[in-house]
């Protein structure tokens, strides 16, 4: 009963006009729309609409939200899920945006169980069940080109898929058959691996080396750089493209 009634509310949130004031948004912030079919313009526009009526935005850090903030940020998550069914995260209830990086509480365990708790600046967090946390100066310089091969919002989008199947990101989101899953066990351990030895050597990928701290933050930083620069992840990683591709561009739920 209450599945229907959410679709029933959102088939009407998408069926609104799209508003003027919305499209110049989109114009600045959101050019990768240009390189799109109309038919997935249409439906990144739709799920924009969605994601902006159902989240909690709230700004944090003196941060005032604007429909900037929620439209750059939901044409974002929409994009990455372009392909799939019908995808608004629901167990996100709230997006949290802070004006720029913001510090949080961290516990890094060393040798012999021994924890140290600390500070540490952040620029995005995603929570199990929880809120996703963004800087919006990092959105910002994403989207308007300014650092070409990052994407927070991805990122931290591409760690609540992958804890679609636990409280703890590993990597390995819920896939589609279990040969997608075999191939990915054979693909993703052996480039994080590859990763990890070519940034111990100082050797330039267009994977950014944080993608070598686990094997969730490979996934996340894979997932960035197969939106923000596939021509150059095909060349150099050509199986993790093609991992990223199935899961991202041939989805049916």
């Amino acid at each position: 009963m209450f599945g229907w009634l959410r679709k029933s509310k959102r088939r009407r949130l998408a069926a609104k006009p799209f508003p003027s004031d919305w499209e110049d948004i989109l114009a600045f912030n959101a050019k990768f729309l240009e390189s799109l079919s109309e038919q997935q313009q249409t439906k990144i526009r739709r799920s924009i609409q969605v994601l902006v009526a159902e989240k909690n935005w709230e700004g944090c850090g003196g941060l005032s939200v604007s429909d900037e903030h929620r439209v750059t940020i939901a044409a974002q998550i929409a994009r990455m899920t372009a392909h799939f069914e019908a995808e608004y995260f629901d167990a996100v209830l709230s997006i949290l945006i802070y004006p720029t990086a913001y510090m949080a509480k961290s516990q890094t365990q060393l040798a012999g169980g021994v924890i140290v708790e600390g500070n540490s600046g952040r620029l995005g967090e995603a929570w199990h069940r929880g809120p996703v946390i963004l800087s919006w100066n990092e959105v910002f310089e994403n989207v308007r080109d300014h650092y070409p091969q990052r994407n927070v919002v991805i990122h931290e989008f591409a760690h609540q898929l992958d804890m679609r199947n636990g409280s703890h990101a590993d990597g390995f989101p819920t896939l589609e058959s279990a040969d997608s899953a075999r191939k990915w066990s054979r693909i993703m351990p052996a480039a994080f691996d590859e990763l990890t030895h070519k940034c111990h050597l100082g050797i330039p990928t267009v994977l950014d080396c944080y993608g070598a701290t686990n094997p969730a933050e490979f996934f996340a930083v894979a997932s960035e750089s197969y939106f923000e620069q596939p021509a150059e992840l095909e060349n150099q990683w050509p199986e993790v493209f093609e991992l990223l591709d199935d899961f991202y561009c041939n989805r049916t739920s």
